[in-house]
């Protein structure tokens, strides 16, 4: 589906992170980023590495302002606990003994992408450590960039934060 495929306007070789541009574009797979079509193509990675990123804090500060996330500890907690699906960006530096803990109450994808301060700099709060996602539309859309920009930094996705 498109929904893998990054976007790039023809004309520019810009890429379209949100897919809604009105011109008219192309779409490459990630596979093919790492390989000789880019080369012909002239497409910046790092370029385009940097563009998803943006996409993700902004919608992760959206999903904030629009109270679609939660935030820390207990309140992701609460959330698990009343059944809502959904996944949880955990920080890169957050506590062994707090990660274990989250995760014996939490089974699905977990992604470690930025670290305390980031997070809590995007949202306007101080260190954040985890941040609870649920399972909309939204949510499915920010999942969906996750795994795009940790494909693009050639980690392999999987469940789980790697050290």
């Amino acid at each position: 589906s498109k929904d893998k495929l990054l976007r790039f306007l023809k004309r520019t070789k810009e890429f379209d992170a949100l897919k809604n541009l009105g011109e008219r574009g192309f779409y490459i797979c990630l596979n093919c980023i790492r390989g000789e079509k880019v080369k012909k193509m002239k497409i910046n990675v790092e370029k385009v590495k940097e563009k998803l990123r943006k996409q993700i804090i902004g919608l992760i500060q959206l999903g904030w302002r629009s109270r679609h996330i939660k935030i820390g500890f207990d309140d992701t907690l609460k959330e698990i606990r009343k059944g809502k699906k959904g996944f949880l960006i955990l920080a890169e530096d957050v506590a062994e003994r707090t990660k274990r803990n989250i995760l014996r109450e939490f089974q699905g994808d977990y992604f470690c992408i930025f670290k305390k301060s980031q997070l809590g700099n995007f949202i306007g709060k101080g260190e954040v450590g985890i941040v609870f996602v649920p399972e909309t539309k939204f949510g499915l859309k920010l999942k969906n960039l996750l795994v795009q920009y940790l494909e693009l930094d050639f980690k392999e996705v999987t469940t789980g934060c790697k050290k």
